[in-house]
C-alpha cells in the first residue's frame, strides 16, 4: 500500500500564467471585437462563479468552454484556444515555483517512502505543461484533475484513483474550502500552507498555530471565503508557512 501525501498546485507549488499573462492575452486578442465596458474578464469571472453556483464543478474549471460561450454570445467571431495559449506561457520567467527547494523538499519527502500526488481543480492541459516547464513532473507520482475523474475539491471522490493502491496520509493547500475540507474528510492530515502568516507565528509549530483563536478567525474572514463559517470540517490539523516545514513533520 502506497502512502501519499497530496498537494494542490496554484498558490500552493506553483504560479500559472494565466492571470498576469493568458488572460491579458485573451484581453488584447478580443479588445476590437468587444462592446462591454470592462471587457471581457469580468464575463469569464462571472460565468467561472455561475457554473459553481450551479454544483457545475467540474465544467466552473473548464476555461476554453467558458470562453467559448461567452464568445458565442457576444457575438465575436473568434476561435481563442487557451490551452495553446497555457503553452505557449509556460516558461521562465512567466511560469515558476513558488519556493526555490520545492524539489528538494519533494525529493526528501519521497526518500522518507511517500508518493506524491497532485489534487488540483485545474484541467491536466493547464497544469501539465507548466509542471512539466518547472520541474514538478520528475518528482509527482500521480496528477488528478477534474476532467479524469469527473469531480472537483473538495468532493473526497477526487481521492479515488489514489485509494485504489495506497491512503491518502496528508493534503497540502492554500485553500480551507477546497483543500482544507477536502482532506479532512478523507480522514487525512490537513495541512493549510499560508505564505501571509505573521512572522511571530513562524516560531510555533504547526499544530500550535491552528490553536491561535485571531489568527485562525483573519484566515477565515478572508475575502475569498466569501461567508464562509469556522466550522470544524473546514479547520487545518496543521499550519505551515513554508513547503520546507513538511519535513519537520512527525508522520508516524
Amino acid at each position: 500500500m502506497k502512502k501519499y501525501i497530496t498537494f494542490d498546485l496554484d498558490e500552493t507549488l506553483m504560479q500559472n500564467p494565466f492571470s498576469k499573462w493568458v488572460f491579458p492575452e485573451i484581453e488584447s486578442l478580443v479588445a476590437s471585437h468587444i462592446t462591454l465596458d470592462d471587457g471581457i474578464l469580468p464575463e469569464i469571472r462571472k460565468e467561472h462563479k455561475n457554473r459553481l453556483k450551479e454544483n457545475k464543478d467540474v465544467a466552473a474549471y473548464d476555461w476554453d468552454g467558458i470562453l467559448e460561450q461567452i464568445l458565442l454570445e457576444q457575438n465575436i467571431p473568434l476561435t481563442i484556444n487557451i490551452a495553446e495559449l497555457v503553452q505557449k506561457h509556460a516558461e521562465d520567467p512567466k511560469v515558476y515555483l513558488l519556493e526555490n527547494n520545492t524539489l528538494t523538499v519533494l525529493a526528501e519527502l519521497k526518500k522518507k517512502g511517500f508518493s506524491l500526488g497532485v489534487v488540483t481543480n485545474g484541467y491536466y492541459k493547464y497544469q501539465y505543461p507548466v509542471m512539466e516547464a518547472i520541474q514538478l513532473v520528475e518528482q509527482i507520482d500521480r496528477v488528478i484533475t477534474p476532467c479524469k475523474v469527473g469531480c472537483a475539491k473538495p468532493a473526497m471522490h477526487m481521492a479515488d484513483p489514489l485509494l485504489k493502491d495506497g491512503e491518502v496520509i496528508a493534503h497540502v493547500g492554500d485553500r480551507l474550502d477546497h483543500d482544507v475540507y477536502f482532506a479532512n474528510q478523507l480522514g487525512a492530515i490537513s495541512i493549510l500552507i499560508d505564505q501571509r502568516m505573521p512572522e511571530n507565528l513562524k516560531l510555533l509549530t504547526p499544530e500550535q498555530r491552528v490553536q491561535q483563536h485571531d489568527y485562525l478567525t483573519e484566515i477565515f474572514q478572508r475575502k475569498i471565503y466569501g461567508e464562509l463559517l469556522p466550522r470544524e470540517q473546514y479547520k487545518p490539523k496543521q499550519i505551515i508557512h513554508s513547503i520546507e516545514e513538511l519535513l519537520e513533520i512527525e508522520w508516524e
